[in-house]
């Protein structure tokens, strides 16, 4: 990783794209929303590797639609953002389906397509849809995991975490976003736009990243 990162959050970061992954939360009610064991080198089949190109192919597509006219980094993650909480709702429906959630939560990529493919997502499915927007076109951007707060109760059901959010780094800084507040603390249509490029100094009151609970940046 970037060792700026570590500037700016010291002892902060652990990424959701590892093996290993653990299980996705719900960031409206803690729900566990079930093992997204990652492919594998040994398990990966020939299906499965053109699957996986094809949506990286579509994903990048998408993303140079969003962004097109746009001339700076900075424009381009925020029109993604914009995009994001505008056009993918938050998936009731995927929170309270079990079923669903063995079918969507096997890899990252599968869960970015059913985003896509459903119009709706959770905080994960935010998190990565945002992040491969952004890397399809060059934009360096993190997926976060951890808990969120209120004063200073953490919320937490278990040592996994239970909140997804991101950051992409813009003009030699990382800036923090939540795209899952941002829709659930807007209305529709009209995102809160205070959860985009938040604050440090406001975004450490509500949020804490999973490899620490102590001051985040």
């Amino acid at each position: 990783m970037d060792p700026r990162i570590m500037k700016f959050f010291p002892c902060v970061f652990f990424l959701a794209i590892v093996v290993g992954i653990t299980p996705y939360i719900s960031a409206q009610n803690r729900n566990i929303i079930g093992e997204r064991p990652i492919y594998r080198s040994d398990h990966i089949t020939k299906g499965d590797t053109h699957s996986i190109k094809t949506k990286k192919s579509n994903t990048q597509k998408l993303a140079l639609e969003i962004t097109r006219g746009k001339q700076t980094n900075a424009e381009k993650a925020k029109a993604i953002f914009q995009w994001i909480t505008t056009n993918i709702e938050y998936d009731n429906e995927l929170r309270l389906s079990r079923k669903l959630q063995k079918e969507i939560y096997t890899s990252e990529e599968n869960v970015v397509y059913h985003a896509l493919k459903r119009k709706k997502a959770l905080c994960g499915g935010y998190a990565f849809l945002f992040k491969q927007l952004c890397g399809a076109i060059g934009i360096k951007a993190e997926v976060i995991h951890g808990f969120t707060k209120q004063g200073n109760t953490i919320h937490k059901t278990s040592q996994k975490p239970e909140h997804t959010w991101n950051a992409v780094y813009l003009n030699g800084e990382w800036k923090l976003l939540d795209i899952t507040w941002a829709v659930s603390h807007g209305s529709p249509g009209k995102p809160r736009w205070f959860w985009y490029a938040t604050k440090p100094s406001d975004f450490k009151k509500t949020h804490v990243p999973q490899n620490g609970h102590g001051d985040l940046f």
